[in-house]
């Protein structure tokens, strides 16, 4: 018989794993040279990237790019989870 410890020692491994996994999975997300649109939940504005790229940083869970916004490239950070990207073709 399994005992509660044992099960909870299992259940937090699993779920560091899972974690490993995600985290290289973001890793992936990098995207190089481009234009791009970039939509952040809660944001009325649509970020727009030209000619540009956008980085992911998995271990701190957000992207990183230069957006066009107002004639000038500013730099931009947007949480992974509540990000989307759109490559312009």
């Amino acid at each position: 018989m399994i005992n509660k410890l044992s099960l909870l020692a299992l259940g937090l491994l699993l779920l560091s794993g899972c974690d490993k996994i995600n985290n290289a999975n973001r890793t992936m997300d990098t995207m190089l040279g481009g234009d791009y649109r970039v939509y952040i939940a809660g944001h009325d504005k649509v970020y727009t990237v030209d000619n540009g790229k956008v980085t992911s940083v998995p271990e701190k869970g957000y992207y990183v790019f230069y957006a066009s916004l107002n004639g000038k490239k500013t730099l931009v950070q947007s949480p992974i989870a509540t990000t989307t990207i759109e490559k312009i073709d």
